[in-house]
């Protein structure tokens, strides 16, 4: 083996050791992506790997930094660990080929590699360390839209295949990725006060030993003369069985589609408007009806503090407000602890 050979298994040694640190943290490991998220991967790593020969300045180090959104750095990270690793693997194969080719060329290629682990490596360590962008919650959106937009928007969807699913989103206040696990729809008699219900069983997303509600039921009274449960009740009038299920095959498409609907419908609304809309305010009206702890309970939380993120009480319009009758979940929800700002009341001595 002669010394160029030699140096490019010091090399290739060096970029093994640095692969293996970095996952052996399992800050950024991967967890057996699909082969779409594999090509979407290396398409960002190869941009930011080809910007990084347009600005010599910072490497990239420095272009990889170039975004305000937390969420955009550590897709930037996976990506680029997903493409250097299967770099690593192309390199060594051809090291190690029982004929090895333009060995100074793949010398030179192995310092490219180097010097692109080491500033993932960095870039892991450090951390983001520009400004970041103040996170809008999708609750500032329902700014401007009239009280009844989630009608409105359901009645341009009539003829398309999701008019179904977007009643059962603004009535269950659900996530996109719980109505593609499915959600069951029925109606039945409740056995404590005799009264005709219509029950929508969820499915819970975000579900961990400490965290969400594995499955929540949501009810409404038929009599309710909302709009959209008067629709549900009809549907299920058509039925063999008062029983439909509700689901949809992709969360994205779901989205692009509410998009493009309101879109067509209020053109000059800053805020893109998307399923998650739904979802605050469904909150909002729960929390006008005076309920907190439901608008925790159908939103599928254990812990009241989460509730705080989602719509507001003035968000909500009296004639248009959601009002189901029962929210049941299996865990409790847990109350909200008292911050460090919290004025406490002191009771004069008696």
């Amino acid at each position: 083996m002669n010394e160029l050979h030699v140096k490019i298994q010091e090399l290739a040694n060096r970029c093994q050791a640095i692969l293996n640190a970095m996952r052996s943290t399992d800050v950024y490991a991967l967890r057996g992506p699909s082969s779409k998220t594999k090509i979407a991967y290396e398409r960002q790593a190869r941009q930011l790997l080809h910007r990084t020969l347009l600005h010599t300045e910072g490497g990239l180090f420095a272009v990889a930094q170039s975004t305000t959104r937390i969420t955009t750095f550590r897709k930037r990270l996976v990506a680029l660990e997903h493409f250097l690793g299967s770099e690593q693997e192309q390199l060594t194969r051809e090291m190690s080929a029982p004929v090895m080719h333009a060995a100074e060329i793949l010398h030179l290629r192995f310092l490219l590699h180097l010097k692109h682990l080491q500033a993932l490596q960095r870039l892991r360590q450090e951390g983001m360390t520009g400004e970041r962008a103040k996170r809008r919650s999708k609750r500032q959106s329902l700014a401007g839209l009239p009280a009844n937009w989630r009608i409105a928007l359901c009645k341009r969807a009539v003829g398309g295949r999701y008019l179904f699913s977007l009643i059962v989103l603004a009535l269950t206040g659900c996530r996109p990725s719980e109505l593609v696990h499915g959600i069951d729809v029925w109606r039945g008699k409740d056995e404590t006060t005799g009264k005709l219900l219509i029950n929508f069983r969820i499915r819970g997303a975000k579900v961990k030993d400490s965290q969400g509600q594995p499955l929540r039921t949501i009810a409404y009274d038929t009599n309710d003369p909302h709009p959209l449960v008067v629709v549900v009740n009809e549907l299920l009038d058509t039925q063999p069985e008062p029983r439909v299920f509700a689901q949809i095959r992709s969360a994205v498409n779901l989205t692009v589609e509410i998009r493009r609907l309101a879109r067509s419908l209020w053109p000059k609304h800053a805020q893109s408007i998307t399923a998650y809309c739904f979802r605050h305010q469904f909150a909002a009206d729960l929390k006008a009806n005076g309920d907190d702890e439901a608008a925790s309970r159908g939103l599928g939380h254990i812990s009241a503090e989460t509730r705080r993120l989602y719509g507001t009480a003035g968000q909500a319009s009296k004639g248009h407000r959601l009002r189901p009758l029962r929210v049941e979940v299996e865990r409790p929800v847990k109350p909200r602890s008292r911050g460090p700002c919290t004025k406490w009341r002191i009771e004069p001595a008696s």
